[in-house]
């Protein structure tokens, strides 16, 4: 059994393990975290790049922020005023410009009434009304999914009742819902999704779709920098370095380049993890890798039905990511999107540093498996079988891309949250007992 005085043990130090690691620390526990690279923050770590200056593989570009405001603002320090102390602020970005096959384009406000506007210009009034109509639709499934792994943990002991079901359309697909709008251009931008996603749209489930009114709510976002640091602006790996810096206000133990080997399990129960300096005993522990990672951490006997959900996974498409630097300044943070005809994206961010402006591109058509970017769609049921919160071992919990909660990285900063809440919770009950 774990002592008062072990710690929290979390592994990984992506975006959820330290999402994870600050709610933890914030509520009294010791937390040490573990992490096989040198520095924190995954995929959306920064890096010099000759010429350049830092840069990164996360989107420019984002939507719902809520979840990083809520992790810095349960943390400590407001995110607003975390970042307003290094001169850099969270603003609203210019529309999203996309580009088609035929090398038409169209740029997307994420306002209603702006949408139907442009899109009535473009294609005329019932393709815009087919269009809002999906998108009111769809707010529907956006408020079944809150519950259902974002907000608290999907329960995946429970099936869904009928009613759930039928409002996140469990029978359609992506590709079903892209056709539904009968117009070449949208229907692109609709398998888009799924692609982002790292699946096909033959695969990826209708309710992924919910992306869009997502954006449409809760506006597109960038990081602004100050005028003495030009590069920064538009480079979203600032958040991360925030909440590396969070981690440190919240005396969080770092352990960097020192990879977990194994789960250590007694009885039952994960009390520890094993690295290659030694054993670590842990009131609790919080995986935070991705489900291939995880399964080679836990003994052979443990957690045997989350062990065999786990191998019917496979990891997401990722894209290819370059960075290319172009003479001129720049006028801000752009996002473009070219489309293929079946809606496959390569999408650019536009952004000024120091040397001119820089385009850093997301390439869908030149993609690879990786476990980092969450698990690849194979149908509604699949999403079940994604990790728990609260796999069946006790003292173990995760969170990451390839959680319920999805790969976007409001999602994943929300599966740390949920990590956090269930551990805390737990061991509260514990130490009342």
């Amino acid at each position: 059994m774990p002592r008062p005085s072990d710690p929290v043990v979390v592994v990984g130090g992506g975006l959820a393990g330290m999402a994870a690691a600050a709610r933890l620390a914030k509520a009294g526990h010791p937390v040490q975290l573990f992490e096989r690279q040198h520095t924190l923050g995954g995929h959306w770590q920064a890096f010099d790049l000759p010429g350049v200056g830092l840069v990164d593989a996360a989107p420019g570009v984002f939507a719902f922020p809520a979840p990083w405001r809520d992790l810095f603002r349960k943390s400590g320090r407001p995110l607003e005023a975390e970042l307003a102390r290094s001169g850099h602020a969270l603003v609203p970005a210019e529309p999203v410009r996309h580009t088609f096959a035929d090398g038409s384009t169209l740029d997307l406000p994420t306002e209603r009434g702006q949408q139907y506007a442009v899109l009535s210009q473009a294609y005329g009034p019932g393709v815009a009304a087919r269009w809002r109509d999906l998108l009111d639709g769809l707010d529907e499934v956006w408020q079944t999914l809150r519950p259902l792994g974002l907000e608290r943990e999907l329960e995946h002991h429970r099936p869904l009742p009928r009613p759930v079901r039928a409002r996140l359309r469990a029978r359609d697909n992506l590709a079903t819902i892209a056709a539904s709008l009968a117009e070449p251009h949208l229907t692109a931008l609709v398998r888009s999704i799924a692609y982002r996603h790292g699946a096909s749209p033959e695969r990826t489930p209708a309710w992924v779709a919910v992306d869009l009114v997502v954006s449409r709510t809760f506006g597109r976002w960038q990081v602004q920098g100050p005028a003495d640091r030009p590069g920064d602006t538009g480079r979203s790996s600032v958040l991360a370095e925030a909440l590396a810096s969070r981690l440190a206000l919240r005396r969080v133990a770092l352990h960097p380049d020192e990879p977990v080997d194994a789960v250590l399990v007694e009885a039952g129960r994960a009390v520890g993890v094993r690295t290659l300096r030694g054993e670590t005993r842990a009131a609790a522990v919080v995986v935070t890798t991705d489900p291939r990672r995880l399964g080679a951490l836990l003994p052979g006997n443990a957690a045997l039905r989350l062990r065999r959900d786990l191998r019917r996974l496979t990891p997401a498409e990722a894209p290819t990511v370059t960075h290319e630097l172009r003479p001129g300044p720049g006028a801000g943070v752009r996002e473009t999107v070219t489309l293929t005809d079946r809606g496959v994206p390569v999408i650019s961010y536009l952004r000024p540093v120091a040397a001119g402006t820089l385009v850093s591109r997301h390439d869908f058509t030149r993609t690879q498996p990786d476990p980092g970017a969450g698990v690849a769609w194979r149908g509604f049921r699949q999403w079940r079988r994604r990790p728990p919160v609260v796999p069946d071992l006790p003292g173990l919990y995760t969170a990451s891309a390839s959680s319920p909660a999805g790969s976007a990285p409001s999602s994943v900063i929300l599966s740390g949250a949920l990590a956090s809440y269930a551990c805390h919770d737990r061991l509260s009950a514990a130490e009342d007992r």
